[in-house]
C-alpha cells in the first residue's frame, strides 16, 4: 500500500493547553498561493485515534535531555511537553465547513481554518495545504510548536517538534492505531475476536424461563455494520431461510420434540462480500452445581434403629463428580465415588445416591457434602429427628436476584429466607436459602453514549464511571464496556481485571451520533449464560438517532431477560414550567419527553431505575450529580440477594415462581431469575 502522508503544523498558546483553544477561523484569513484551486481530501486522517503505548515516545523525558536546568526557557518547554503528553492518548480529527477540527484526549475542541491566516489569543499562524500535505503554522513569543499527522498503512503517525526562539528543538514521535485494534499487542482470539469484530449478532428467542423451544419460533437479529444487505439463517448447519430487508428477523422451524439446536447467521454486505457471522445454541439445559437430601427414612427391618439418607446432586454440563460424603453430627459414615452412568459429563443432569447410618432420636443431624472434580463443594444437612416422612424429590435448585427497598426506596439488607413467600401456581414452595451480594459474584455491564453531543462532560463523566467500576467490583466480580455512538462496539469483553477496564474506558473518544436501542441490545447480549448476579448501567444524554434495531426490540428482550438495567440521563435541555390547577409542571421538549419514558419503562419492567441528571443548571455541580447516582447504584448492587429454593417442575419445564415480601413496611423492588450460580 502506497503512503499517503498529510502534515499538520500547529502551535500552543504560551502554556496553556493547545488542542484546548477555538481558534478563530475567518481572522486575518488570506489564501496561500501556493494552494490556490487545491482540493485535498483528508479522509485517511479523519476519525477517532488512541495512542499505541509501546510504539509511542515520552516527550517530556525527550523534551528534559534538550533543555536541561531550571531557566526560563527549559520551564517554559517543560511544560509544552507536559501539555503535549497530556493531550495525545487520543485524537479526532474532523473536517467541518471550511475548517480543520482537532478534538484530544479532555474533549477539548481546536478550530482551525483550512486554508488561510489566522490570529488568536496571543499566537499566530497560518494553514498551508499542499498535494499531499496540511500545515498549520502558529508561533508563541518564544516558541514553536510543529505537529506532522500522516497515514502509515492502518496507523496514523504524529511527529511533534518543540522549537525555543534560538531554533533549539526536541522530536517526539507517536503512533495511533483505530479504536478496538491496537498494534504491538496480541489481536483478540475465541470469543473476544469474534466480538470485537461483531457485524450482526442472534437475538435469542423468546421462551419461558427454563423451557425448552420448539416448533416455529421468531429468530431476531442485530445489524451492527450498516452496509449488510441481506442476511442468511441455518439450523443445524443447513440453510433455513434468507431475509434482504430489515429487520432481518425471519421465523424458522424447530425440532419437535425439542432438542439441542445450532442457529447460524451469516451476513452479506453491499458489494456482496461476506460481513460476518453469529451462531447460538438453542435447549442447552444447564444448572447450577447443588445438593440436596431429599428423604431421610428409618429402616423397619431393624426396628428403626437405622436411617437410609438420600440425596440428589445437581450438575452444570461441564461439571464432573469427584465424591460424595454422608455425615452423621460431626462423624463421616460414608464416601460415594462410584456413580455409574450418571457420572457423565457433557449434560446438565441430577446424580442420586444414598447412604444407610445409625438412627437413634436425639442424635442432631445429618450432613451430606459433594465435591467436584474442580475442587469446588457444596453440603445440605437436615435435622435427623423427625425427618422420615419427605418424600417428594426436588430436581431444579431455582434462583432469584432480589432487591428489596423500604418505603422511601432506600435498599434493605439483614434480611433472612422467612421474610419471602415463593408460589408456583397457588403452590407455596418453601425458601431454601438467602444469600447476600457478598456471597454472590456480580456480573456487571456498564455502556457508555460516546456521542458527540458528551463532548460537554465527557471527562467528568468518564472520571466518575471509570471510580463507580473501582468501588464496586469485589475482586470475584466481572465487568464489561460497551461503546456505543452511531455504531455500538465492545470496547472491554467480561473481565475481572479492573486495570483492563479502567483503561477501556480511558480509551473512548467521544465521536458521530446517538444509538441508544442498539446500544442496550448489543450489551445485553454480552451476558449469555452467565451465572451470578447481574445488573446493566447505561449512560446516556440524548434521544436515539440512529439505530438500526427497532425500538421494541431492545425493551423486550431486556424484559425477557430480565437483569436490572439502570439508566442515567445527562439531560443538557432547558425546561420550563406550566401553572395548571394551582400545580407547578415541569415541562421539557416533547422528543426528550418521550425518550425519558421509553427509557423509564425498561428501567420499571427489568427492576432497574432512571436517574434524571440535569445539566442546565450547575447548582449543586453536575459533576456532583452524576457521582451521587453512581452511588446510588453502588448501593442497589451491594444490597442485591439472592433467594433460592427447589421446584418439583422437571429439568426444561417452565418455572414461573411468584415472589413476595412478608415483613411489613418492606416492598420487593426487583426480582429476576437467573441462569445459575456456579
Amino acid at each position: 500500500m502506497a503512503r499517503v502522508s498529510f502534515l499538520v503544523t500547529l502551535s500552543l498558546p504560551a502554556v496553556v493547553p493547545g488542542h484546548a483553544q477555538d481558534v478563530p477561523a475567518n481572522t486575518n484569513a488570506s489564501r496561500s498561493a501556493d494552494n490556490a484551486g487545491e482540493n485535498v481530501p483528508l479522509a485517511p486522517l479523519l476519525g477517532p485515534w488512541i495512542r499505541n503505548e509501546s510504539l509511542s515516545e515520552d516527550p517530556v523525558l525527550k523534551t528534559e535531555r534538550t533543555w536541561p536546568g531550571e531557566d526560563a526557557t527549559p520551564v517554559l518547554m517543560r511544560k509544552l511537553a507536559e501539555q503535549a503528553a497530556a493531550q495525545l492518548d487520543t485524537v479526532s480529527v474532523r473536517i467541518t465547513a471550511d475548517s480543520l477540527v482537532l478534538i484530544d484526549d479532555r474533549g477539548d475542541l481546536a478550530r482551525y481554518p483550512l486554508d488561510g491566516r489566522f490570529q488568536g489569543r496571543g499566537v499566530s499562524g497560518r494553514v498551508i495545504r499542499s498535494r499531499d500535505s496540511v500545515t498549520i503554522e502558529t508561533i508563541g513569543a518564544d516558541w514553536q510548536r510543529i505537529e506532522t499527522f500522516y497515514r502509515d498503512g492502518d496507523q496514523l503517525v504524529l511527529i511533534n517538534e518543540l522549537r525555543d526562539r534560538r531554533r533549539r528543538s526536541a522530536q517526539f514521535r507517536t503512533v495511533y492505531d483505530r479504536p478496538g485494534r491496537l498494534l504491538g499487542t496480541d489481536p483478540p482470539q475465541g470469543e473476544d475476536a469474534a466480538q470485537e469484530e461483531a457485524a450482526i449478532r442472534l437475538v435469542p428467542p423468546q421462551r419461558g424461563r427454563s423451557a425448552l423451544l420448539r416448533g416455529k419460533v421468531e429468530v431476531q437479529t442485530l445489524i451492527i455494520d450498516p452496509l449488510i444487505v441481506a442476511v442468511e439463517f441455518f439450523v443445524d448447519g443447513r440453510l433455513a431461510g434468507r431475509v434482504r430487508k430489515p429487520p432481518f428477523s425471519t421465523h424458522l422451524q424447530l425440532a419437535v420434540p425439542p432438542r439441542e439446536q445450532t442457529v447460524e447467521v451469516r451476513a452479506w454486505n453491499t458489494m456482496g462480500g461476506f460481513a460476518g457471522s453469529d451462531r447460538i445454541t438453542l435447549n442447552q439445559i444447564d444448572m447450577p452445581f447443588g445438593v440436596r437430601i431429599t428423604r431421610i427414612r428409618g429402616n423397619p427391618t431393624d426396628g428403626f434403629d437405622s436411617a437410609r439418607v438420600e440425596a440428589a446432586i445437581s450438575l452444570p454440563r461441564t461439571a464432573a463428580l469427584r465424591r460424595v460424603d454422608f455425615h452423621r453430627g460431626q462423624e463421616r459414615v460414608k464416601t460415594v465415588r462410584d456413580f455409574g452412568d450418571q457420572a457423565a459429563s457433557g449434560v446438565a443432569r441430577t446424580v442420586f445416591v444414598e447412604a444407610e447410618m445409625e438412627y437413634g432420636p436425639a442424635d442432631g443431624f445429618v450432613r451430606v457434602t459433594a465435591t467436584l472434580a474442580d475442587g469446588r463443594s457444596m453440603e445440605d444437612a437436615e435435622i435427623l429427628q423427625g425427618a422420615d416422612y419427605r418424600s417428594e424429590i426436588d430436581v431444579q435448585l431455582v434462583q432469584l436476584q432480589l432487591l428489596v427497598t423500604d418505603r422511601k426506596g432506600n435498599p434493605v439488607s439483614g434480611l433472612a429466607p422467612g421474610d419471602f413467600e415463593i408460589r408456583e401456581g397457588g403452590r407455596r414452595y418453601p425458601p431454601e436459602a438467602l444469600l447476600s451480594a457478598r456471597d454472590v459474584p456480580l456480573v456487571l455491564g456498564l455502556a457508555i453514549d460516546s456521542s458527540d453531543s458528551m463532548l460537554r462532560i465527557w471527562n467528568e463523566v468518564t472520571d466518575v464511571a471509570a471510580n463507580f467500576l473501582d468501588v464496586t467490583l469485589a475482586p470475584d466480580d466481572r465487568a464489561f464496556l460497551v461503546d456505543f455512538d452511531d455504531t455500538v462496539s465492545l470496547r472491554q469483553p467480561l473481565t475481572d481485571d479492573k486495570a483492563r477496564l479502567l483503561l477501556s474506558i480511558d480509551r473512548l473518544i467521544p465521536f458521530g451520533g446517538t444509538a441508544i436501542n442498539d446500544g442496550i441490545l448489543f450489551s445485553l447480549l454480552q451476558y449469555g449464560r452467565e451465572p451470578g448476579r447481574r445488573a446493566l448501567v447505561v449512560v446516556t444524554d440524548g434521544a436515539d438517532e440512529h439505530s438500526r434495531s427497532r425500538p421494541e426490540q431492545s425493551a423486550d428482550y431486556a424484559a425477557r431477560l430480565g437483569l436490572p438495567i439502570y439508566f442515567i440521563e445527562l439531560d443538557p435541555t432547558v425546561a420550563w414550567t406550566e401553572r395548571r390547577g394551582g400545580r407547578v409542571i415541569t415541562r421539557y421538549p416533547a422528543r426528550r419527553q418521550k425518550a425519558r419514558k421509553r427509557l423509564e419503562r425498561i428501567s420499571r419492567q427489568t427492576g432497574g431505575r432512571l436517574f434524571h441528571v440535569p445539566l442546565a443548571s450547575d447548582d449543586p455541580p453536575w459533576a456532583e450529580r452524576i457521582e451521587a447516582v453512581f452511588g446510588r447504584i453502588e448501593e442497589d448492587l451491594r444490597n442485591q440477594h439472592v433467594l433460592t429454593y427447589y421446584s418439583d417442575r422437571p429439568l426444561g419445564a417452565p418455572v414461573e415462581p411468584k415472589v413476595t415480601v412478608t415483613r411489613r413496611g418492606l416492598r420487593l423492588q426487583s426480582a429476576v431469575p437467573l441462569e445459575g450460580i456456579d
